[in-house]
């Protein structure tokens, strides 16, 4: 899979020393609008520049920037996306207008984002019926990962109270598995989102309710 970075999630897995997960999950590429890291990331990450730069020069992260978009002559496609975009979200919530507008011009199958408040850009992507793009917080790549037999559950446990904590949220495991399972399973918001999960199960040969029970025993928070 390919997808879109909103500046929250670079923050929270950067400083949690977390940032393998998204890398791991989207190695097919990683794209970050030049916004975000000239503008978001200068005013609230100067902590982290270093490291994520490190990752832009080997590849790992691809800056896409409005001379590359002009290039590909998809520069005012993404100008119209980008004021679409901006009709729905709160004026100070620019960096997910940008990581959206930059998975629909690029065609990205999803994005990357924590902000997870109602209305937000989680939020409202869960909810199109015909929309192309899956969200996806850093618990649900979490699970994901979990459920690919990529970390026990111990490990899984134990990371996500880790970047719960140094990110400043309020979350439980308890709380988050929950959300999960009802987004891919028992009431999802879009029959896009059970067939993915079905197929990604399918896929990698998962025995979904087996596995979360035994995730479910360490939620004890």
């Amino acid at each position: 899979m390919k997808a879109s970075l909103d500046t929250n999630v670079i923050l929270h897995l950067y400083r949690s020393d977390a940032e393998s997960i998204i890398m791991r999950r989207f190695s097919d590429g990683l794209y970050v609008h030049e916004f975000i890291r000239i503008t978001e990331m200068q005013r609230h990450g100067q902590d982290i520049l270093e490291r994520f730069d490190a990752d832009v020069i080997t590849g790992k992260i691809q800056i896409i920037d409005d001379a590359y978009l002009k290039k590909i002559r998809m520069y005012h496609l993404f100008l119209g996306y980008l004021n679409e975009e901006k009709i729905l979200y709160n004026p100070t919530d620019l960096g997910e207008v940008y990581a959206i507008s930059l998975a629909r011009t690029l065609g990205l199958s999803a994005l990357v984002t924590d902000d997870v408040k109602e209305y937000g850009p989680h939020f409202t992507l869960m909810r199109l019926p015909d929309g192309e793009i899956i969200p996806f917080a850093f618990y649900e790549i979490l699970f994901l990962d979990y459920l690919e037999g990529k970390s026990s559950a111990t490990d899984t446990a134990d990371l996500f109270r880790h970047i719960n904590q140094v990110s400043g949220f309020n979350w439980t495991l308890r709380s988050k598995l929950g959300i999960f399972i009802r987004r891919f399973w028992t009431n999802p918001y879009t029959p896009r989102e059970l067939e993915w999960m079905s197929d990604f199960c399918l896929q990698h040969n998962i025995r979904a309710k087996e596995k979360l029970t035994a995730l479910r025993l360490f939620a004890d928070d």
